[in-house]
């Protein structure tokens, strides 16, 4: 890890993220070009001094960096990323805090550069096989499972945070990204828990939460693996398994709708009942009919007989529901309880509760 320490902020107009090529981070990493931007913070092709191979390196937007929970989410990813060596989790060369345009404090972060896109972008140019999707899907559940036996929860696991990456045979290999909202539950290896949010903030995006996440209760492991079984079901047949156009219908189908079939949610795509059934027990409503973690999934989907899925009829293209729901429903991982009753209306809201209500009512 390096760094530059006692940097005074001045207050200057922010930067646009392509007016870094060329800069030279800390000395060590000079911005090539830029990879991609989000909200908070930008992604570069950059190379290292003294030869050695490209990386892709990640830098906060400037006004984010002085945002003390913005850093904090970043320090997490970095703390977690550093602590989490796996061939399914992005790797970490390094990370720190550099001056940038006239002395400003960025957070950066050093990863390995890969020929690739995530997982989202994968699907909606191609379905991939049966198999290839099963593969790739348990190879985030394998990565996944690492996280948890380290004693690190991810708590946003969707097909956008998983990087499918093309490795020189030809084959692919997929690897989770994003621990921004990452929560240490082994303090004894990573220290005592700091708080990120406040009490009942909903963290995650609409379309994978737990129902226990959605509605801003605890999380564990278990939230970690419904949301991972969703990504299973997107692999195999290109769209979410529910579909909401506001955000509202999307959280009551996640605590009410019963787990979709594969078999019926794309054209020609067989699964034996076992896979299914690893399916529909990741996805339980209630976390304690759930697999206790991502090793327990990982075993079960490692003992369906194989082939575990293939297709009856050619390749289709891709589900467009999808897609207009994604523009319609996806969040950046806010509180969104709030809105969701002024759009939904009282009555909605109150039909939600109860439901949440009845459900923690019955699990006792």
């Amino acid at each position: 890890m390096s760094g530059t320490a006692g940097i005074v902020k001045v207050h200057s107009p922010p930067i646009m993220a392509s007016d870094l090529v060329g800069q030279v981070i800390d000395g060590r990493y000079r911005i090539v070009s830029l990879l991609g931007a989000g909200g908070a913070g930008a992604v570069y092709r950059a190379e290292q001094t003294g030869g050695a191979p490209m990386v892709a390196l990640k830098l906060l937007h400037d006004e984010y960096g002085e945002d003390a929970d913005s850093r904090e989410r970043f320090q997490r990813e970095a703390r977690a990323l550093s602590g989490l060596q796996h061939p399914n989790i992005v790797g970490v060369v390094g990370f720190g805090l550099t001056a940038i345009a006239e002395q400003r404090a960025v957070p950066y972060l050093v990863m390995e550069l890969m020929d690739g896109m995530p997982l989202d972008a994968f699907l909606e140019q191609h379905l991939p096989p049966p198999a290839l999707a099963l593969d790739l899907a348990r190879q985030v559940v394998a990565g996944l499972a690492y996280a948890h036996s380290q004693g690190v929860l991810h708590r946003d696991m969707k097909a956008e945070n998983v990087f499918v990456a093309r490795l020189p045979d030809g084959t692919f290999c997929a690897k989770i990204l994003d621990f921004g909202l990452a929560k240490f539950v082994d303090d004894q290896r990573w220290g005592p828990a700091q708080k990120l949010t406040m009490m009942g903030a909903v963290l995650g995006t609409p379309a994978y939460m737990s129902p226990e996440q959605g509605t801003g209760g605890a999380v564990d492991m278990r939230s970690d693996v419904y949301s991972t079984g969703i990504v299973l079901f997107e692999a195999l047949t290109g769209t979410w398994p529910y579909l909401g156009e506001e955000r509202m219908e999307m959280l009551r189908l996640h605590l009410m709708a019963p787990v979709p079939k594969l078999s019926e949610s794309k054209e020609g795509l067989e699964v034996r009942p076992e896979l299914q059934a690893v399916l529909e027990r990741a996805m339980a409503k209630l976390p304690e009919q759930r697999f206790a973690n991502a090793g327990e999934m990982l075993r079960a989907l490692d003992a369906v007989p194989q082939p575990a899925a293939w297709s009856t009829s050619a390749p289709a293209a891709r589900p467009q529901a999808r897609s207009h729901a994604k523009a319609q429903a996806s969040s950046g991982g806010m509180s969104f309880l709030v809105k969701l009753a002024i759009g939904a209306g009282i009555a909605g809201l109150f039909v939600v509760v109860l439901a949440v209500a009845a459900m923690f009512f019955l699990a006792r």
